[in-house]
């Protein structure tokens, strides 16, 4: 028997045989390095590592080039210092920023929408003579109380339940439902003045909240950090309402309506900062709801009250 042969089967011509055996008849691997491991095959230009060549008839480099491809050069992420990060930085103050801008944007949007709403209400209850009779006659007096009990309830529910308040689309009805109650006790009382007396207040009050939000954006005074004094105003302001409510004097209302209009523009200042974030208070992104709520009630006040300085009664 031939012992040049091939002991897996007869040799064609031009193909290379395997390896010489190893006794047990199994291939030999490489020789090895130093410890016991095979070296790996030489590498290619980049680092890569080739397939071996394969004989004629097999897959590799005569038929089928199966190389992976060149690996793609990693991101370099520079180091934020001020977070302390490592090599991949950390990106959250500037996505705090942008989530603050679509919050700002959003909450904005949807005061606007209540804002039209409400003073499309009162010009409807002035501009149409049988709606403005009736909402000056008995039956509109006790739908104004109605609304005050639907605008109560429903502005209790959404600023103390964040649950509900952050849930759609309950949230958005029951901000409508605000809003159109508001709508109506503010079309009710414009309803007792001229019409000179509204657009007065409403272009003294455009005015005012104007200037209050951009200086409340501009300056470097954190009115948030002053929320006890603001809760003190509050208190006091509330009680002097409820002494004016039984005196019936012409000077307590005209002082009451003129640090009402200073306090609520004091209010607004401040929730203008807590939307705006970034001073010691600020409002979560995902409140958007209260936030417009917040400001809402502060110009609708600002309003009701300039109106009541500067506005003559029918």
């Amino acid at each position: 028997m031939n012992q040049d042969r091939n002991p897996y089967g007869p040799s064609i011509e031009g193909q290379q045989p395997y390896p010489p055996q190893q006794p047990g008849g199994f291939p030999p691997y490489p020789p090895q390095q130093p410890g016991g491991f095979p070296p790996y095959p030489p590498q290619q230009p980049g680092g890569f590592s080739p397939y071996p060549p394969q004989q004629g008839g097999g897959f590799g480099q005569n038929n089928m080039p199966f190389q992976p491809p060149p690996m793609l050069p990693r991101p370099n992420f520079p180091k934020n210092d001020e977070q302390g990060g490592g090599e991949w930085g950390s990106f959250n103050g500037l996505e705090s920023k942008e989530i603050r801008r679509v919050f700002i944007r959003k909450v904005y949007s949807i005061l606007m929408i209540q804002l039209a709403v409400t003073f499309g209400i009162i010009a409807i209850f002035h501009f149409t003579p049988s709606v403005r009779h009736y909402v000056r006659s008995t039956n509109g007096q006790w739908l104004y109380f109605a609304s005050y009990a639907v605008f109560l309830v429903t502005y209790l529910v959404l600023i103390c339940s964040k649950r509900i308040a952050r849930k759609y689309p309950l949230n958005l009805v029951l901000l409508g439902l605000l809003t159109i109650s508001m709508g109506y006790m503010m079309g009710m009382i414009s309803a007792y003045y001229n019409i000179a007396s509204i657009l007065i207040a409403v272009g003294i009050t455009t005015g005012v909240c104007l200037g209050v939000t951009l200086f409340s954006f501009q300056t470097k005074f954190d009115f948030t950090s002053c929320m006890g004094v603001i809760f003190v105003m509050s208190l006091g302001l509330f009680i002097f309402g409820i002494v004016c409510i039984f005196t019936y004097s012409k000077i307590l209302y005209t002082v009451y309506a003129g640090l009402g209009a200073i306090a609520f523009s004091i209010f607004l200042a401040v929730d203008t900062q807590l939307i705006m974030g970034g001073k010691r208070h600020e409002i979560s992104a995902e409140d958007h709801i209260c936030a417009s709520i917040m400001l809402y009630i502060d110009i609708v006040y600002i309003f009701l009250y300039i109106l009541t300085l500067f506005g003559s009664r029918e």
